[in-house]
């Protein structure tokens, strides 16, 4: 298959034992389900990071079906483990889409290691979250500042297609209906 060259997607530690204590988790999981499926359609190369399995539970079933590369990590960060980060596309021409949990922590420290090696990334603010919502908002703001573009699943998937005449506009439309 053909990948898109403009964006890899990293889907960071959404592991089934946070489920209890993340705020919105089933949200995040559809959320990152709809960006996934959307990735397949649009031929969009991703990427999944877990942490320290062993004791946090692995991948939520729901993101598992997709068949991505995985890669588990002690680091908060992705970029601070080797092999994950060998994964990420380093090319500044490939904007990296972010998901995951926690936003204030994995999230974070992993957007923020991107921006400061110049990578341009999107944040889809719809599926990151945190223990504490406020942790959540702050997150956000500071990467934001830092030059995160911080974006809905719905915003980011129509700025990939552009046009409704794209040849997979209906299928992707379909998913945020």
């Amino acid at each position: 298959m053909r990948h898109n060259s403009e964006y890899q997607i990293l889907v960071v530690d959404i592991q089934t034992r946070f489920q209890p204590h993340i705020q919105l988790y089933s949200e995040v999981v559809n959320t990152t389900a709809k960006l996934l499926t959307a990735a397949e359609l649009l031929s969009i190369p991703a990427l999944i990071f877990e942490q320290y399995p062993k004791g946090l539970g692995y991948t939520d079933p729901a993101l598992t079906q997709f068949q991505i590369e995985c890669h588990e990590k002690t680091t908060f960060s992705a970029l601070n483990d080797t092999l994950a980060k060998e994964a990420i596309s380093l090319d500044p021409v490939v904007t990296k889409i972010v998901v995951g949990i926690e936003a204030h922590v994995c999230v974070y420290q992993t957007v923020r290691d991107l921006l400061r090696l110049q990578q341009p990334v999107i944040v889809v603010a719809d599926a990151i979250s945190s223990r504490n919502s406020q942790h959540k908002t702050w997150a956000i703001e500071q990467l934001r500042h830092d030059g995160a573009v911080i974006v809905s699943l719905e915003s980011l998937l129509f700025d990939i297609l552009k046009d409704a005449k794209h040849p997979q506009f209906k299928s992707v439309s379909k998913l945020i209906r």
